[in-house]
């Protein structure tokens, strides 16, 4: 019986097959995570199915265990992948722009009318708030991760003389701008969602750009 033997150009060729599948499977995981980001965003985590989250990634069911274990896998991931989301749209707008000026920017846009219409492209925490707070504990630890991550991101803007002051500020700031918003949200009359929001913005700009003096007035990086 003969030996078989590879071409050197046959050892090219499987080693591209190969990086072709990493490299598919993995466009597929995070096509998956953004769907089921702006899917729970947009609809919560009790009324979001497996079904909706690979339909609204153009995939079948059969494929989700591919990449996942179970939903709660994909509901963790996903609300960390929506926090980067957001960091990266707040911190983008202000580039370049002096923090008093860059962290005013960051309270209108997030106390908008455009941020409540839209959640499923919002900050997670106003949008699932109240679902993450019911999580087992083992999936808690997994979102406070994120959590400080989000926070890493977006706490230079903070205003306050040291790392301990604008870890204060943004614990503050960013979950009372979240309850504001879901509070807003909650309501059915236009108009005092509207004076929430306005109410909102004014009482926040005051507090946190206005009160600090110098200490928000280098530029933001």
């Amino acid at each position: 019986m003969g030996k078989f033997f590879l071409r050197p150009w046959d050892y090219h060729d499987n080693l591209m097959d190969m990086r072709y599948a990493i490299d598919h499977k993995d466009k597929s995981r995070s096509l998956i995570l953004r769907s089921a980001a702006t899917q729970l965003r947009a609809k919560g985590v009790e009324a979001v199915r497996l079904a909706d989250m690979m339909h609204a990634a153009g995939m079948t069911n059969g494929g989700f265990y591919k990449h996942f274990s179970s939903k709660d896998e994909i509901v963790v991931e996903a609300v960390g992948s929506a926090l980067a989301e957001v960091a990266e749209q707040l911190t983008s707008r202000v580039q370049g722009v002096p923090r008093r000026q860059a962290l005013r920017a960051i309270i209108e846009f997030y106390l908008s009318e455009e941020h409540l219409q839209h959640p499923e492209h919002g900050c997670a925490i106003a949008a699932l708030g109240s679902e993450l707070a019911r999580l087992p504990l083992r999936l808690k630890r997994c979102v406070s991760e994120d959590l400080e991550a989000y926070e890493r991101r977006l706490s230079p803007l903070m205003p306050g003389d040291s790392d301990a002051q604008r870890h204060t500020a943004f614990l503050v700031l960013f979950s009372s701008m979240a309850g504001c918003l879901t509070a807003a949200r909650a309501e059915a009359d236009e108009q005092k969602r509207s004076d929430i929001l306005s109410a909102g913005r004014t009482f926040f700009v005051r507090a946190f750009c206005e009160a600090y003096g110098k200490s928000l007035e280098e530029e933001w990086q």
